[in-house]
């Protein structure tokens, strides 16, 4: 249920001083966009945004300290307290020049009202100020009744928002997928048309909107929006290159993971090759990428030993995941049992009957290179292919795991 009855004490003490300090100078102050629409349906805001008709040079003056954060386009950042939950973002009443990029204007000009500023923002639930001093709501494009009707819709003339900004298309999405929203029929046509503009934005931006779509509690419903729009073809065109590709995006849902075990769900059919140079063209950090790929060459390994289903055909695939895991390989593997219940492997059903079956890695092996370097063997790949055997008779005999054994395997070796 909406709580449309805001009052100054809902809203952060120290954003609360800054909006008084500048009201008591005489100056317009708001809390404005995402704060405000998240303390309308009873959320916590993650950060408080001001808005002001004080230029940037007033609100400098009137705080003893700020941060330039981005005075070309009027934003101050005023620090009230120490700790980063104490920083606030004070912008100018603004509108905006041309678009050229699909990114940002070439110049924004001040303004006196904040109906104007609110024209520039891109969907009406985030084009909502409250004034905690007036205790007053300026809603001028209906955003709490689209918050009430559970509606996305752009402001103004759709084509224009997302023709300004390309990455509104995504964000739209996002917002949708977020709140289990409806898109507004409009809104959605204007995002289908405004494609071109969308291919003119950076990797880097394009990928923070799929990771926090992803990370939504309807991821489905946002690429599904994306994927319908074709977003998701500009965004992912490898993924959407084939259709059997996109078949385990529908169980992303299912999915209890961590990010990466969900973006594996979706590339969970794409050939692992493409997937590395999918996420690499989207600029996702290499840690990311090691995750993601893993996961699916634990796929592929899986899809190999399932014809085999024996105590050995167990052994290799455990001893895949403890030798070659980018993290300690307890969380892989718990991530891979989520990736393989989303899409409904069985894999715990399956491995359960060799739940007692142990399995080393190489670093708990008896015995390492020193050691066959000590009995005289010549340093070289002789070593490493010694090694290899020592452990290839650990994984079928466990109970050989000692110096002595182990040294007699690499004997005979």
């Amino acid at each position: 249920m909406l709580n449309a009855q805001l009052s100054p004490q809902l809203v952060h003490p120290q954003a609360l001083a800054v909006c008084r300090i500048l009201s008591g100078a005489g100056y317009q102050a708001y809390i404005v966009g995402g704060c405000v629409r998240d303390l309308l349906l009873g959320h916590p805001p993650k950060d408080w945004d001001i808005t002001t008709d004080a230029s940037p040079k007033e609100v400098m003056a009137l705080f003893p300290n700020t941060i330039p954060t981005g005075l070309q386009h009027g934003t101050v950042t005023v620090v009230m307290a120490p700790g980063i939950e104490n920083h606030f973002e004070v912008t100018t009443f603004r509108i905006e020049g041309e678009y050229t990029d699909g990114r940002r204007p070439e110049e924004v000009f001040f303004v006196m009202n904040v109906e104007q500023d609110l024209a520039r923002r891109d969907l009406t639930i985030n084009a909502i100020a409250y004034d905690p001093i007036a205790h007053r709501l300026v809603d001028p494009f209906e955003g709490i009744k689209d918050l009430e009707r559970r509606v996305i819709r752009a402001v103004g003339n759709a084509e224009t928002r997302f023709r300004e900004d390309g990455l509104r298309i995504m964000r739209a999405a996002r917002f949708a997928a977020r709140f289990g929203y409806q898109m507004e029929a409009t809104t959605f046509s204007a995002m289908q048309a405004s494609l071109e503009t969308l291919k003119r934005v950076s990797k880097e931006r394009v990928q923070d909107e799929l990771h926090k779509t992803i990370m939504t509690s309807k991821p489905l419903y946002g690429l599904t929006l994306l994927l319908q729009s074709g977003a998701l073809e500009v965004a992912c065109p490898r993924l959407t290159s084939q259709k059997p590709y996109l078949h385990f995006m529908t169980y992303v849902d299912r999915c209890a993971g961590d990010f990466e075990t969900r973006l594996a769900t979706i590339y969970a059919n794409v050939p692992v090759k493409m997937a590395e140079e999918e996420l690499l063209s989207l600029k996702f950090s290499n840690k990311e990428i090691k995750r993601v790929t893993f996961l699916l060459q634990l796929l592929d390994r899986y899809g190999e030993l399932l014809p085999r289903d024996n105590a050995f055909s167990y052994k290799s695939f455990m001893a895949a995941v403890k030798n070659h895991a980018p993290d300690p390989w307890e969380y892989t593997y718990q991530q891979f049992i989520m990736l393989s219940r989303a899409i409904g492997l069985g894999v715990e059903e399956r491995f359960a009957k060799y739940a007692e079956e142990v399995v080393f890695s190489k670093k708990e092996m008896q015995i390492n290179g020193n050691d066959l370097l000590a009995t005289g063997m010549p340093a070289g790949p002789r070593i490493k292919q010694a090694l290899e055997a020592c452990y290839l008779e650990i994984l079928k005999n466990p109970q050989h795991n000692t110096k002595y054994n182990l040294l007699e395997v690499a004997r005979k070796f």
